[in-house]
């Protein structure tokens, strides 16, 4: 027989650590018989890993290019014993107290195929006790379990109304008057608590010849992956139940338009990590008739509670399983007005 070992954890409500919370609690390990170690250690291990596979050019050789990264957010190790030491068989407690760094990426996974891509994507963490035996032909044994950590944002959005617009010239024939469809969007604030609504107020001017068809609007979540030594590869994945539509537009027509989209509760802005980010954006497209192209408006958003200000009910449902957004601007004034025109 071998080691038994059992880490037992003080868990914070709802099981879930924020950056610089005390990670403690009791290890009980038993051992059958005398045994001697070069030393015990506990640890607390926090870490990330990025493999994107690039799918092989020759399908009949079925090989895989594999590039990795790797992150280490927190390494922390308490010698319990060092030294060669000979255990005597019996029961042993092992207390642990280990503190997170205030900066940390939330516990992630992510595993799906994207065009020619497969990528693996992991943040981590756990406490961990690991005894060293002496000797060739001996093994270090290992226990470890998993915590879950979640943490906040900090914003790079604007927390006041900004303006975002986007205006199309259409081809009016047999006149020299332009033709415009032009569209303002309103958010009222671009940071939105995990679960929380995003208000946005429209004007839709349609100064043309052409009925807009409808105007749709969804959450889209962005994923972006860096791994070293390949270029970035961008995910753009819609978010279910959260798209809304609005009929016909007529020519000549100025309609005011408002949405309150609920965000779900398992979404939330991911940073603090070189490895990988992600991003949300609420996208609106007018769509309008053949031949004309759509008209597609991007608003990005940041999902999460603030750092420094995060409350401790944070659900455990967080999402652990692109076009870039618009740069953002930073200013005193309490509008911000963002227009692009085709």
């Amino acid at each position: 027989m071998g080691i038994s070992c059992q880490i037992n954890l003080f868990k914070p409500p709802n099981s879930v650590y924020q950056p610089g919370d005390v990670v403690s609690g009791i290890i009980k390990y038993v051992l059958p018989e005398q045994m001697e170690f070069d030393k015990i250690v506990t640890s607390l291990k926090g870490s990330g890993l990025l493999e994107v596979r690039v799918s092989a050019q020759n399908i009949h050789t079925g090989d895989e290019n594999v590039q990795s990264s790797n992150e280490t957010y927190v390494d922390i190790d308490h010698v319990v014993t060092n030294g060669k030491t000979k255990v005597p068989a019996g029961s042993y407690d092992v207390n642990f107290n280990f503190t997170l760094p205030q900066i940390l990426p939330s516990s992630f996974l992510y595993q799906n195929s994207v065009k020619q891509y497969r990528i693996y994507c992991r943040f981590k963490y756990y406490v961990r006790i690991k005894f060293e035996r002496p000797g060739w032909f001996t093994f270090s044994k290992h226990f470890r379990k998993e915590i879950y950590v979640v943490s906040g944002i900090t914003p790079k959005l604007l927390m006041h109304p900004i303006i975002y617009g986007k205006s199309k010239k259409l081809l009016r024939f047999f006149s020299r008057k332009n033709a415009f469809i032009n569209m303002k969007a309103t958010i009222q604030n671009s940071i939105i608590p995990i679960g929380g609504q995003v208000h946005i107020d429209y004007e839709i001017k349609n100064d043309s010849n052409v009925p807009i068809s409808c105007i749709e609007t969804k959450l889209v979540e962005i994923y972006t992956f860096k791994v070293q030594g390949h270029s970035k590869v961008k995910a753009c994945e819609d978010v279910p139940n959260t798209g809304a539509k609005i009929g016909r537009i007529d020519c000549g027509i100025l309609k005011p338009l408002a949405i309150d989209m609920n965000v779900p509760i398992d979404r939330a802005t991911l940073q603090n990590s070189k490895v990988i980010k992600r991003d949300y954006v609420v996208r609106t497209k007018v769509t309008l008739p053949m031949p004309h192209r759509n008209i597609v408006l991007d608003i990005p958003i940041e999902i999460g509670p603030i750092n420094n200000f995060m409350p401790r009910n944070i659900p455990n449902e967080l999402n652990v399983t692109p076009t870039a957004p618009p740069a953002y601007w930073e200013t005193m004034v309490d509008t911000v007005n963002v227009f692009s025109r085709e």
